[in-house]
């Protein structure tokens, strides 16, 4: 119950809006995070780059995801969004994707080793495992 004196803080009304993330390409983007400005609340891209999220009117989205720019969209008037991520290659080099998360290139402890598609594509492999074989110095892989 509220107290006499006090007036109940009028609920924001929410609606449901979705949309689309894709790069420049026009290919989805999958794993893109979807923020509602100054808050905690968002979502991220299905496989397809897809997305829904509930929004309080005139919201403003923050669009990111690693090697792209950040970007906002107001969702004021609108229900659905085709959303275009622009590279940012610069940032890009200062990331590095690890199987778990990833992490700035300086704070890496251990080696890092990049393999090119050329040298993954020699020889040949049925499976993941065949293409690394004899590729990393140091790494012995037992086909399991």
């Amino acid at each position: 119950m509220i107290p006499p004196n006090r007036v109940a803080a009028p609920q924001q009304e929410k609606r449901k809006i979705s949309g689309t993330v894709s790069d420049n390409t026009g290919e989805p983007i999958m794993g893109a995070t979807i923020l509602i400005e100054e808050t905690t609340t968002g979502t991220v891209t299905d496989f397809d780059g897809n997305f829904t999220l509930e929004v309080p009117e005139n919201a403003t989205l923050q669009i990111s995801y690693i090697g792209y720019k950040t970007t906002q969209v107001n969702t004021q008037g609108k229900n659905t969004f085709t959303i275009v991520l622009e590279e940012n290659s610069e940032l890009l080099g200062d990331v590095i994707v690890i199987g778990y998360g990833r992490i700035k290139k300086e704070d890496a402890t251990g080696a890092v080793l990049a393999i090119k598609p050329d040298e993954m594509n020699k020889g040949s492999q049925v499976t993941a495992q065949d293409a690394l074989i004899g590729k990393i110095p140091g790494v012995s892989i037992i086909p399991g």
